[in-house]
């Protein structure tokens, strides 16, 4: 079920085990507990706000006219969050991986090296965002309102998670999945290109700004995973993006925020994309001088000891004893 020779992070799941059928059943499998928990924590949020008076039906009828509310803000977070369990027990039912080894090619999520992309990448944001309010000012109408402390601490607590679900799924499963039809840099492209298109779907933006934003994020993940060796660099830039760019969501409407309709994107986005490139930059460098492993073959061991012959008994020697000599 493992590797049986040296395999980076996106080919993981090309074991003698691997059957064309298994990352088709894992992919629709994923699908339909992903929907099936999105659905089990959206809907109470949905009927919490339609009872509160918070929203209307009419408000869920497209994206353009959704109204974001805390509950669904909190809902939205937890299912994505549910990712994580899902991709790892996925992986283990249709492949036989047990979830550990979906963290790294050493099978297990590296705390230390993720607290390190963590410590990096934070303050390239944090620039970001002072330089962004520094040229683009403040946006209108920064209040402390009722439901602010609850949106603190729901983006403190579960966005986090959030970004850890989507790493898990899509650079996770869903690229190893897809990967593992494929040899090669041949699967790593084939993978990284289905899965960015499917990231950026997943958004549901109309505006080709943040289309093209969503897509080089994906991309970026990828070859985070690859050149690492794991999901732990993709997941901490997932975390600080999320975190950072909500720095002042609770201070303000945030009820539009899911409006990613045409001309809500603009040549802006080129300035996130150099950021991204140069948190990408920086992960890489500190990947080689770390020597993080990239690529592993946990299998070979199981192959190589039944591959050896079975030890021969030792011989067993019989001794004539002579008179009344006690044994």
């Amino acid at each position: 079920m493992l590797p049986v020779e040296p395999r980076e992070y996106h080919e993981f799941l090309r074991t003698p085990s691997l059957r064309w059928w298994r990352p088709l059943l894992a992919l629709l499998m994923a699908a339909a507990l992903f929907f099936a928990v999105s659905t089990l924590f959206t809907l109470p949020a949905m009927a919490y706000d339609l009872s509160t008076g918070r929203t209307t039906l009419d408000n869920y009828t497209s994206m353009s006219t959704f109204v974001m509310t805390p509950a669904f803000f909190l809902a939205n977070n937890l299912a994505l969050a549910a990712c994580v369990p899902i991709a790892g027990l996925t992986q283990w039912a249709c492949f036989g991986q047990r979830p550990r080894w979906l963290s790294s090619v050493t099978g297990a999520f590296r705390w230390s090296w993720f607290g390190e992309c963590l410590l990096w990448i934070m303050p390239v944001f944090v620039l970001s965002l002072l330089l962004d309010v520094i040229f683009g000012g403040l946006p209108d109408q920064l209040r402390i309102g009722p439901d602010t402390v609850f949106m603190v601490a729901a983006i403190l607590l579960t966005t986090p998670l959030q970004a850890a679900g989507e790493e898990y799924l899509l650079r996770g499963l869903g690229q190893r999945a897809v990967a593992s039809w494929l040899p090669g840099l041949a699967g790593l492209a084939v993978s990284t290109a289905v899965t960015a298109v499917v990231f950026m779907l997943l958004h549901g933006a109309g505006d080709p700004w943040l289309n093209a934003f969503y897509l080089v994020f994906a991309v970026v993940g990828s070859v985070l995973a690859w050149r690492t060796g794991g999901i732990e660099a993709a997941v901490a830039l997932h975390v600080v993006n999320n975190v950072v760019s909500m720095t002042l969501l609770p201070f303000t409407d945030f009820s539009d925020m899911f409006n990613r309709g045409a001309g809500a994107g603009s040549p802006v986005v080129l300035v996130q994309m150099a950021i991204l490139a140069g948190a990408l930059a920086i992960v890489l460098w500190r990947a080689r001088v770390r020597n993080v492993t990239v690529r592993t073959a946990p299998g070979a061991s199981v192959v190589l000891e039944a591959a050896q012959p079975p030890a021969s008994p030792m011989p067993v020697v019989w001794r004539h004893h002579h008179g009344n000599q006690a044994d």
